[in-house]
């Protein structure tokens, strides 16, 4: 890969990066705002009120659920510039042929190619 093109999926990445921190900290911000209410006893929830605190239940759930995402892409983002300094990206994880630019364009932190990929989710799927 050119130099030009690795630079530029150097600043596409660190763009990824700038926002998955801002939405990191955003959302780490809401949920120490969330969590601060103080715990409530079920015995003093009316059946309105223990519907409420489920759906609460559920929305820190998620929450936590969209933070391990954002968590797991981050490291991926910093895997890949790791891999541009050391004149590795772009190649599959798996194979280690090259990973087609319109996937790394899709994709930038894409550890393995389409095929390889394919067979992995095939796998999952057998479990």
């Amino acid at each position: 890969m050119k130099q030009k093109e690795l630079q530029a999926f150097r600043r596409m990445l660190l763009e990824l990066k700038k926002k998955l921190s801002s939405n990191i900290n955003h959302l780490q911000e809401g949920g120490l705002r969330a969590g601060s209410g103080g715990g409530v006893e079920l015995t003093d929830l009316t059946p309105e009120h223990m519907a409420e605190h489920g759906s609460e239940n559920f929305a820190q759930h998620l929450m936590v659920k969209i933070l391990q995402d954002c968590d797991t892409e981050m490291c991926d983002v910093n895997l890949a510039l790791q891999k541009i300094e050391e004149e590795t990206f772009g190649l599959c994880e798996e194979c280690g042929k090259h990973i087609s630019r319109k996937r790394l364009k899709a994709l930038p932190f894409a550890r393995l190619c389409i095929a390889c990929k394919q067979e992995e989710e095939r796998r999952a799927a057998q479990m």
